[in-house]
């Protein structure tokens, strides 16, 4: 059963970096002490790296949500631990819940979940160099126009912020071995692992279009 949360909603300024800036509203609030030590718990049993800090971010990784809304979405992220009896295909593998950087409404509205200098639980093998951006949808065919907008503009804003991103990935692609994002990979237990098919091969292509013909950015896959 899922809990049901109340959503506040706080404007916050992300960051400036070399004359840029943009804002999202903050939907979580202020991280918990409790999220902040299962992620840092989470990185050294995984990473093998004492810290809960995304130091060095490298790519971007784009999800849908398998939800209908926000505030069903929220009732599953806000907790700070991982509900044993929803996911028990990843609750052995560590307490801390399901955490991205940003959601994205069906209207394109963008909210901040994570603060940017923290790592997210969103993508084995690659959450300790990742954003993750979630698209509030129950499949691919529930994406929308607006939300192809906005991951387009948010990912274009991401780059510019942090030089290091050079690569972009849909969650279905996480282990492709043979894509150039794979040399990122890093995992302490090789057999954890799971299926995915967000956003979908579509949804995809029409966002590196997209990003290519508006914002003439490539990035590596």
């Amino acid at each position: 059963m899922l809990r049901k949360v109340s959503i506040v909603v706080f404007c916050l300024i992300v960051g400036v970096w070399g004359g840029l800036s943009f804002s999202y509203s903050n939907i979580l609030g202020e991280v918990s002490e409790k999220r902040l030590s299962l992620t840092r718990e989470y990185m050294k049993d995984h990473y093998s790296l004492d810290t809960y800090l995304l130091t060095n971010p490298q790519m971007i990784v784009i999800h849908y949500t398998v939800t209908r809304d926000l505030a069903s979405t929220l009732a599953i992220l806000a907790p700070d631990e991982l509900s044993q009896k929803s996911r028990p295909e990843l609750a052995s593998f560590g307490k801390v819940n399901i955490g991205v950087h940003f959601l994205v409404d069906r209207d394109g509205t963008v909210y901040q979940f994570l603060p940017l200098w923290m790592a997210g639980r969103h993508t084995i093998g690659f959450n300790h160099v990742a954003f993750g951006i979630e698209n509030i949808a129950l499949s691919e065919r529930y994406l929308t126009e607006a939300q192809l907008r906005a991951n387009a503009r948010l990912v274009k804003e991401l780059v510019d912020a942090y030089p290091s991103i050079k690569y972009l990935i849909g969650h279905h692609e996480y282990m492709q071995t043979n894509l150039p994002h794979f040399q990122l990979y890093r995992e302490n237990y090789p057999h954890y692992r799971t299926e995915k098919f967000d956003p979908g091969v579509v949804f995809m292509r029409r966002l590196r279009e997209m990003l290519k013909q508006e914002y003439g950015l490539e990035l590596l896959d």
